[in-house]
């Protein structure tokens, strides 16, 4: 990483979290309800039989609206956990098993099945920001970026990036090792980056 880039990003990090400090700390939005994005993705979402979500912290969106839209049954939902300096996902099909993890987010519990990568058909990816072209801005940890530059190439799932509106940039710095995923929702939009 160059000094360049690792001081922008730094510095964007903390404009977000100076910005979100100004918030209402309890206030969280949905994000966009599955039925206004595009049918193909749609139909992707409910034909994939696990899906890997996120439990919001921050003004993180909220998937409550899309988790309960799943088929029941059919689909498969899978949770982070930290685990050193990685993060490993579990099944769970509620967040009744859930404990306090890492940074103070809820996490599944250890004793619940863990999900082999090669088995997670799509996974939405939270950020703190994305770019016009579904870079990943995260919290600068690296524990997704890891997670998904270990995943084989051909075999790995759809990335949604999910981010609020105003948490969407023209641009901005990036390493090569960023996440760049094939679809960006927010509370209001849904954008898709495959040429299909």
């Amino acid at each position: 990483m160059s000094e360049d880039i690792r001081r922008a990003k730094k510095l964007l990090r903390r404009v977000l979290r100076d910005r979100r400090r100004t918030s209402d700390p309890s206030f969280s939005l949905p994000i966009l309800d599955i039925e206004k994005w595009p049918q193909k993705w749609q139909d992707k979402v409910k034909a994939a039989g696990c899906i890997a979500l996120y439990m919001p912290i921050d003004e993180e969106l909220r998937l409550d609206p899309l988790m309960e839209k799943l088929p029941q049954g059919s689909v498969k939902m899978c949770f982070p956990r930290v685990e050193g300096e990685e993060i490993s996902f579990y099944e769970a099909e509620t967040t009744d098993s859930f404990e306090k993890g890492s940074f103070s987010i809820p996490e599944p519990g250890e004793n619940l099945k863990k999900v082999d990568p090669a088995q997670i058909d799509i996974m939405l990816v939270p950020g703190m920001a994305y770019d016009s072209c579904g870079t990943r801005l995260g919290r600068g940890k690296g524990y997704y970026d890891r997670f998904c530059g270990k995943m084989d190439k051909k075999l790995r799932p759809l990335f949604i990036g999910v981010t609020a509106n105003k948490n969407v940039f023209s641009a901005f710095p990036a390493d090569t090792w960023d996440l760049k995923v094939d679809a960006l929702v927010t509370e209001t939009v849904f954008c898709s980056f495959l040429k299909e």
